[in-house]
Formats: C-alpha cells, sequence, structure tokens
C-alpha cells in the first residue's frame, strides 16, 4: 500500500504530514508558536478572574479548582471575541484510534481544528512548597506520566501542566516539582531538563520539560505553569 502523504493548514502555517512515519522522531501534531501564547494569555486571565472571586481556599479540590478556571477562560475567550478555537472540560482521551474507550480525562481541552485529534492539553494539579503533603509527587504520577505514557496528548509536540499554588509559595512549589521530575527523569523518559520558558510571552513561573513520548518515539514539550493561590 503506497502511504498517504497530504498537508494540512494549522494557523497559517502548512504542515505535511506523512502516514508512514507518524510519530517517528518528531511529533506528528505541531502547534503555532502564536496559538500557544493566545493559550497562556486566557489561562493567566481566567486565573486572575478565578482569584478575584474570593471563594477558593487552601482546601478547594483541584476538579472545583479546574472548573472555575475554565469557566473564566470560557468568559475571557468570548470577550475577546476568539472564535478559531473551544474550550471543553474534563474530555476523555485515547492513546491510540484502536483504543475501544477513553483511558484519561484531560481536565481542559484547546481544540483548534476540525481534526479531532488535534488539541492542546491541559492538565490541572494542587501544589504547594510544602514537601510533606506529597503534592509534587502527585504532580508527575498522576499528571506528567500521562502525557509520557501517551494517555494524553499522544504524538503532540506541546501540551500543559498547570500547577495551582494552594500556599501561595510559588517558588517553593517550583524547586518541590523541578526536584520530583529530575529523580524520576528515567520513569518519565526525561530528554530536556527543566528550563524556564520565554518564547511564548512574559509570564511568571512558566518553565518546560521535554520527554520521549511512547508509544510514540517523538518528543512531546510539557509547559509548566504556576498559579499562586491569593
Amino acid at each position: 500500500m503506497i502511504p498517504m502523504r497530504f498537508w494540512r493548514s494549522i494557523w497559517g502555517r502548512w504542515t505535511v504530514y506523512d502516514s508512514s512515519s507518524q510519530c517517528i522522531g518528531q511529533p506528528s501534531l505541531g502547534l503555532a508558536e502564536d496559538t500557544i501564547a493566545t493559550i497562556l494569555d486566557l489561562v493567566e486571565a481566567g486565573w486572575k478572574a478565578t482569584c478575584a472571586q474570593g471563594s477558593l481556599t487552601r482546601c478547594s479540590q483541584e476538579p472545583e479548582i479546574a472548573g472555575r478556571l475554565a469557566t473564566e477562560m470560557l468568559t475571557e475567550k468570548r470577550r475577546r471575541r476568539i472564535v478559531h478555537f473551544r474550550i471543553e472540560e474534563e474530555v476523555g482521551t485515547r492513546s491510540s484510534p484502536r483504543s475501544t474507550k477513553p483511558e484519561g480525562r484531560i481536565d481542559i481541552k484547546i481544540i483548534y481544528s476540525l481534526v479531532e485529534e488535534e488539541y492542546f492539553g491541559i492538565e490541572c494539579k494542587r501544589v504547594s512548597g510544602s514537601k510533606s503533603d506529597g503534592l509534587s509527587k502527585n504532580y508527575v504520577e498522576k499528571g506528567v506520566l500521562r502525557f509520557v505514557s501517551g494517555k494524553y496528548s499522544p504524538g503532540h509536540g506541546w501540551a500543559a501542566m498547570v500547577g495551582f499554588v494552594v500556599d501561595g509559595d510559588a517558588l517553593g512549589a517550583v524547586q518541590l516539582v523541578s526536584d520530583a521530575i529530575s529523580s524520576s527523569k528515567n520513569e518519565v523518559r526525561l530528554c530536556e531538563v527543566w528550563t524556564e520558558e520565554k518564547r511564548f510571552g512574559q509570564h511568571q513561573h512558566l518553565y518546560f520539560t521535554g520527554h520521549r513520548q511512547g508509544p510514540c518515539p517523538s518528543t512531546i514539550r510539557i509547559l509548566h505553569l504556576f498559579l499562586p493561590l491569593n
């Protein structure tokens, strides 16, 4: 059978896909940097509005916080009249089109085209500057590893983790999460170490790591954005 080769336009950029080499080396699903920058701006604006409500506390659980954030992101998206992508919450994900049912449910999915596999995934976790609560370990085991395994965003070039800093100690939380990823570098298949991220605009406490993603032998870069709860 002759491999299919076709072109697809994503945000004004033309990318070539080859069905015979998907997930080999480079990610098969690319995403323009300006789109990621817009998404991060929506996250920041949504978080500012969420905190302004004053209803969240240190004891608020992740589903409630993530739900409020997604709601405010949607409000901001509509305010800016952004129509070229949609925001969905708690969406089922599959590591392969052959999976008979969803293998996970990602917190926020930004769908930016008519192709269902093309989305920007955001997983949210509570974090803090305290090592004793085990939140940094949970961030890795129930967040980062879901992207690494391909349960979330299989074959994607980019994804994001959002850390809700429930005690306000963002620098402490950053250090603990960075250490947790470094200490489990084999499990998370780390290939690009923890690095401060600047290409998407001025965001405080924004970093990235690169991981070899299974079952696709390609690299996914995970953005790590830490949002202090005031």
